[in-house]
């Protein structure tokens, strides 16, 4: 088995972003110098332009720290928006994301469905999000690079929706942010799905009780991904990504030596926090 790639998504330092105590290149610098990992996982909201200059600035970092932009996850435009104008315009933004992702070399870009969770995709929003992805898949697969959503709100939550979706739009360029364990409903259903077509994952703090067989199951699936920590409380984030990255690496040295053939054994975390 292949060393698991690892990375530390932006957004688990948005508390420190919104008191002005970091930005995109403390970040990046961050990766490199305190957590030692070869991937970046940029949310959006560390983007305050996407002017060429400051994309350029961003993407010269990337490259000086020796880090890939495994992810570029876009909030803000997403695909469905009840309101025609308001839809357009959400496409148009995410058309001029979607050069900021090539200018940056994204390997993934995650944009969301949109719509309101529990409420019944209607048979308009369907198609135009399938006609959506398909023409935002065709741009990316033309530059190396995968799109889908997560499994993180609205509709995106919903194993039918995520399967009939990927069904629909039919290309090797569509894939999923697999946010570990997040669903409306039929939880085995989505993440069975969920492994099958992942581009990239988010490991937030409360998976790491169960992650250890889904991190196996994606590693046996073929996933070639990186395996990014999500951290959420806005509160001490570099010292809590510091232990949620350590628990990740300690997950995956505990499955390099028991080998990923079987189920995975009870983790270390297990005996110390009674599991979960």
């Amino acid at each position: 088995m292949k060393p698991l790639p690892t990375s530390v998504a932006s957004y688990s330092f948005h508390g420190m972003l919104a008191e002005g105590t970091c930005d995109v290149f403390r970040y990046l610098d961050m990766l490199r110098f305190r957590y030692h990992v070869g991937h970046a996982d940029i949310w959006t909201g560390f983007l305050p332009t996407l002017e060429e200059d400051f994309l350029r600035k961003v993407r010269a970092t990337l490259d000086r720290n020796g880090l890939t932009l495994a992810n570029l996850c876009v909030d803000g435009p997403h695909v469905w928006m009840d309101d025609p104008e308001e839809r357009a315009a959400h496409k148009e933004q995410m058309l001029h994301i979607l050069k900021a992702a090539e200018l940056l070399g994204a390997k993934t870009v995650r944009i969301d469905f949109g719509g309101t969770e529990g409420h019944t995709m209607p048979e308009e929003a369907f198609d135009y999000i399938v006609a959506t992805y398909k023409e935002y898949a065709a741009i990316c697969g033309d530059k190396g690079m995968k799109i889908g959503p997560e499994n993180h709100w609205g509709w995106d939550r919903v194993p039918e929706y995520l399967i009939k979706v990927a069904e629909a739009v039919d290309s090797p360029a569509y894939g999923h942010l697999y946010h570990l364990r997040n669903f409306h409903d039929e939880p085995e259903r989505g993440e069975a799905y969920c492994i099958s077509k992942a581009m990239h994952t988010h490991i937030h703090a409360d998976s790491i009780p169960y992650a250890k067989d889904v991190i196996r199951r994606l590693a046996c699936s073929g996933y070639e991904g990186v395996y990014s920590v999500e951290h959420h409380s806005a509160k001490l984030e570099p010292e809590r990504v510091d232990w949620q990255l350590a628990s990740l690496r300690c997950l995956i040295a505990e499955l390099n030596a028991e080998g990923y053939d079987q189920p995975a054994a009870p983790s270390f975390f297990d005996s110390v926090y009674g599991g979960k």
